[in-house]
């Protein structure tokens, strides 16, 4: 037996993925894609790639993109951060500063960078994904469009059979070109027997290219359909000997032409600042130089700002100082409040939208003009009491907050824990003063009742799956940050969010271990419609059957099945006494948590008649 072709195809494959810059690749197991499995063993023993195997295609997904977003982690802890210094003129701009996903690109410390087209510094990592043939590639579709409208840089390679085997009937053969449809960026069908020759190369390095955004661009998932004809396995005697040619070309990065604050910002409106996920990092600094309030979500990197006004919920509900703002500064997705998305409706509210691509947010249609980039601004707003209204406002609603927090831990200590379970406000201002560390927080009541409660000082390393706002793949997408930062990851979740997702906990004999503590906030369903509409007492009888949808599995067996440590708590104070401990292995900490939708929409109210002076903590 001598080198075939398919043993050729795959090696210079996973040849030129590395030298693109591919740092991590996502495996799940086939016969089909087992080319690419040998050429990868063979890689990762050569120390060119780190290989995760995973059985399940669609938790593969959300590994590879907690594995790119991790990318984007600050490189310092997030407490540890201390305040900026407001300057007295503008900071310089520095050219090719702004990496192809609109973020500075910075390298960080010790981060050298890889050859090739993958390395975007602080943005996102350029991750891999690899799949047999068949429905294995339909189940990445929901990790895929997350990563789409995250802009996060996946390569997906998947196994195909060869043409004359397609549109034929043979086993585990589906249409996979343009399976993905608008979520993939680009796609390629290699055919079978495709030479391994600077061809190759120069194709894998414009899909790489492609997925961060590079010359200039939008980044995201990019798609190669790779066909491979039998045998599948290789010769051998020939195994690594494959050498590539010329590799491909090496793409350059452009960096959009900042804008000048002052042309396109109305210095005689009262503004302010709202960042959400995925927000340009400096969106802080524009804001402590206007001296102007920054509202900022619990992802959106700048909540360590000095500008940063806590609580927007209730700062913007009917009656509070939202209700002067004239106009604002728009940078990143906002997703988690109403008062939020009524802000930015708002006719009498001037929008400027900062965006790095052409889906900028503009949900109302409001938008007055949108910027590639925002020069800072020379100096303050004329109104110089503008922001200490905010801050008194907000200083206000923290006050509320930390008194329904001490009041709970009263009474806890007094009944000895509820057997009822605590409740969502006081497990959420517990996860927010955890320890510096990644914290991940799962979509739908979790991290809105992180939002409202959350208090200085703020965090800078807090991620959220915010592209598609779902629960889908949120332990995976824990498992991939941990690998991908190689930190611990506390990853914060429902009920409904962790049984959707338990089967990522598997872990294959000889993966690499992961630190992840994983918080189970545990209401018995989803609580999240319990606060809409649905909740109302009209709804009732349907409520429970339509909505809730309550589960009776055991989250200790769950964990226990799995391999994972787990504990249960029962008060706030041993909830904080958990989560101070370091994280080692897998964790699953179980809290039971009342549905009570009424604790967390007073703490969403407007100021008023508060003791203005108080300050939490």
């Amino acid at each position: 037996m001598s080198a075939h072709p398919s043993q050729l195809l795959a090696e210079g494959l996973v040849q030129a993925l590395a030298a693109a810059g591919v740092r991590d690749v996502v495996y799940c197991p086939g016969s089909r894609s087992a080319p690419l499995a040998y050429a990868l063993a063979d890689a990762e023993r050569a120390g060119a790639l780190r290989v995760h195997v995973r059985l399940d295609e669609r938790g593969a997904a959300f590994v590879a993109v907690g594995l790119s977003r991790a990318g984007t982690l600050a490189a310092v802890p997030s407490h540890a951060v201390p305040p900026r210094p407001v300057p007295s003129a503008p900071a310089a701009e520095a050219p090719g500063a702004i990496a192809p996903a609109g973020r500075t690109a910075a390298v960080d410390e010790g981060d050298t960078p890889l050859p090739g087209v993958a390395h975007t510094g602080a943005g996102a990592r350029a991750v891999a994904v690899v799949t047999t043939s068949g429905g294995a590639v339909a189940e990445l579709h929901a990790g895929i469009a997350e990563a789409s409208h995250s802009d996060l840089p996946l390569v997906v390679v998947s196994a195909d059979r060869p043409f004359e085997l397609r549109g034929v009937g043979a086993s585990q053969t589906t249409t996979q070109p343009g399976i993905f449809g608008p979520h993939v960026r680009a796609g390629w069908d290699v055919p079978a027997g495709t030479p391994a020759d600077r061809r190759l190369g120069a194709l894998v390095t414009r899909a790489v290219a492609t997925a961060i955004g590079a010359p200039s661009g939008e980044p995201g998932p990019v798609h190669l359909n790779v066909g491979f004809r039998d045998p599948l396995v290789p010769d051998p005697q020939h195994r690594g000997a494959r050498v590539m040619g010329a590799p491909g070309p090496h793409v350059m990065s452009g960096a959009p032409t900042p804008v000048p604050w002052e042309d396109v910002v109305d210095p005689t409106l009262r503004t302010v600042v709202v960042a959400g996920d995925g927000a340009d990092p400096r969106a802080g600094d524009w804001a402590e130089i206007a001296g102007i309030p920054l509202l900022a979500e619990p992802t959106s990197g700048a909540t360590t700002s000095a500008a940063w006004v806590p609580h927007q919920q209730g700062l913007l509900a009917p009656g509070g100082p939202g209700d002067e703002v004239e106009q604002v500064v728009l940078t990143g997705r906002t997703t988690l409040s109403r008062p939020v998305s009524t802000l930015l409706a708002r006719e009498d509210v001037r929008v400027v939208v900062q965006a790095g691509n052409p889906r900028w947010a503009d949900p109302a249609g409001c938008a007055a003009v949108v910027v590639p980039a925002l020069v800072a601004p020379v100096g303050p707003h004329p109104d110089g009491g503008w922001r200490r209204r905010w801050v008194l406002a907000a200083a206000e609603i923290d006050h509320r907050v930390q008194e329904m927090v001490d009041g709970e831990d009263t009474e806890s200590d007094r009944r000895g824990g509820d057997p009822e379970g605590i409740t969502m406000a006081a497990a959420a201002a517990a996860v927010w003063d955890c320890p510096p560390g990644v914290l991940l927080l799962g979509a739908s009541t979790t991290v809105r009742a992180v939002d409202l409660v959350a208090g200085t000082p703020g965090r800078r390393d807090v991620v959220s799956n915010r592209g598609l706002a779902g629960i889908d793949g949120t332990v995976a997408t824990a498992l991939g940050l941990a690998w991908g930062a190689e930190r611990p990851v506390c990853a914060v979740m429902g009920d409904l969010t962790f049984f959707h997702d338990a089967s990522s906990l598997a872990m294959t004999e000889g993966e690499r271990p992961a630190d992840v503590r994983v918080v189970v906030l545990d209401d018995h369903g989803g609580s999240i419609f319990a606060g809409l509409e649905h909740g109302r007492p009209e709804y009732t009888e349907d409520f429970p059957h339509w909505f809730a949808t309550p589960q009776s599995v055991s989250v200790q067996a769950l964990a226990q099945a799995y391999g994972a440590a787990y504990r249960e708590v029962g008060s706030p104070g041993e909830l904080r006494g958990v989560l101070a401990g370091p994280v080692g292995g897998l964790e699953v900490v179980h809290v039971r948590v009342r549905r009570d939708p009424a604790a967390l929409a007073a703490l969403a109210q407007a100021p008023g008649g508060g003791d203005a002076g108080a300050q939490r903590r």
